[in-house]
């Protein structure tokens, strides 16, 4: 209450926000633009994000996959059609949360007059928007069917919101190297279980939101730095969303350099 009262009588000014041109996410990644308060001691901007040295990196990437064997590999270890469908529903379940908070975030920082970013709103909501699509052709193969699947997957994302809030409001830095070993693990799950049932996956065929969202919606195109992909099969769709999470680990390595 105190910062607001204090943003309304003006005692932070924010700067005039910049045009962002329409680009599409990759490009605005390459001409991100901070448009920060003066500080009211010495007029410097603000530092959005702190850099990370290589052991919190590390140890980024081995509490994700500490966590993916503990829970994912115990939990859905049989491996079956079924079950891994309800493995991928609870990971795109729990795959939006931190754009959800880094989105929660950034409209705090702006109303409390921190500092605008446009385009980073921009580029985390067209990620969420990518991670409903993939969240929605898993329920359409039927991976939400139990209602133990539905339960430990909604619990484990209200959790890992809250983790990733705190995360990104105590470094955004910090916040963005860890979704990135998130989406790192997401691809090479993806990738493994692509190898193993090629086969059959050919042969079955693509769900109708895969159909929707990545041949007709244009708001893929806007995330995407790739043209549109080929969506004929189950395999074409998986290959898609694999490439999806490469895309957003390699956009959350971008956004480090960016943040900084």
């Amino acid at each position: 209450l105190v910062l607001w009262f204090c943003r309304c009588a003006n005692a932070f000014p924010v700067s005039p926000a910049a045009q962002v041109a329409k680009h599409s996410s990759k490009d605005l990644m390459r001409t991100v633009m901070f448009v920060s308060q003066p500080l009211p001691d010495d007029g410097q901007d603000m530092v959005f994000g702190r850099p990370l040295n290589d052991d919190t990196r590390e140890s980024n990437k081995k509490l994700v996959y500490g966590v993916k064997a503990a829970i994912f590999d115990t939990f859905f270890a049989e491996q079956t059609m079924e079950r891994s469908f309800a493995r991928f529903w609870t990971l795109e379940t729990i795959a939006r949360m931190p754009y959800f908070s880094y989105l929660s975030a950034l409209h705090l920082y702006e109303t409390l007059g921190w500092w605008r970013r446009s385009d980073y709103l921009k580029i985390h909501f067209l990620q969420t928007w990518n991670e409903q699509h993939h969240l929605l052709i898993m329920e359409e193969l039927k991976g939400n069917r139990r209602w133990l699947d539905r339960f430990l997957a909604q619990h484990l994302a209200v959790g890992y919101y809250f983790m990733a809030l705190m995360f990104f409001l105590f470094n955004p830095t910090f916040a963005y190297n860890f979704n990135q070993a998130v989406e790192e693990e997401a691809f090479e799950t993806y990738d493994q279980f692509l190898a193993a049932n090629e086969d059959f996956l050919k042969e079955q065929p693509a769900p109708e939101a895969a159909k929707k969202y990545y041949l007709e919606d244009h708001l893929y195109l806007e995330m995407a730095s790739r043209p549109r992909p080929r969506i004929e099969s189950l395999y074409d769709t998986f290959c898609a969303i694999r490439d999806d999470e490469a895309e957003h680990a390699h956009t959350m390595e971008t956004m480090q350099q960016e943040a900084l």
